[in-house]
């Protein structure tokens, strides 16, 4: 039976301490549709935060980003490298598109991850 695809409070990143550890570990991967910071957190798992400015657009703009992103990890999560915390934004002047956001999801997480093995 496959494993169920959920988006519990476990796989979120939720206190301002865990997003600052993530900035402050300088590790990132950029395309053109988004910026994703990364850390190793050790865990069988990874941690997705997300942040979402008001330069991204309006209310319903930034929302649909949110729906988007925790939709391509949602989908995603048993594809996608583990042991990593990571912020998602998107990039300046980008749209929302839920393929496209998916396809950058995975290709910037499995880059990112590649870069946290090579520095540590």
């Amino acid at each position: 039976m496959p494993e169920p695809k959920t988006f519990p409070k476990a796989l979120r990143l939720r206190s301002p301490q865990q997003f600052a550890n993530v900035y402050a570990s300088g590790i990132y991967a950029a395309d053109q549709t988004l910026v994703i910071n990364l850390l190793a957190n050790g865990l069988t798992t990874s941690r997705m935060g997300l942040s979402i400015p008001k330069l991204s657009g309006d209310a319903p703009t930034r929302n649909k980003w949110k729906r988007y992103c925790r939709e391509a990890f949602r989908l995603q999560q048993h594809d996608l490298p583990v042991g990593i915390d990571f912020v998602v934004r998107p990039r300046k002047g980008a749209k929302p598109v839920a393929d496209s956001v998916a396809d950058s999801l995975k290709a910037l997480l499995c880059r990112g991850a590649s870069k946290l093995e090579a520095g540590s």
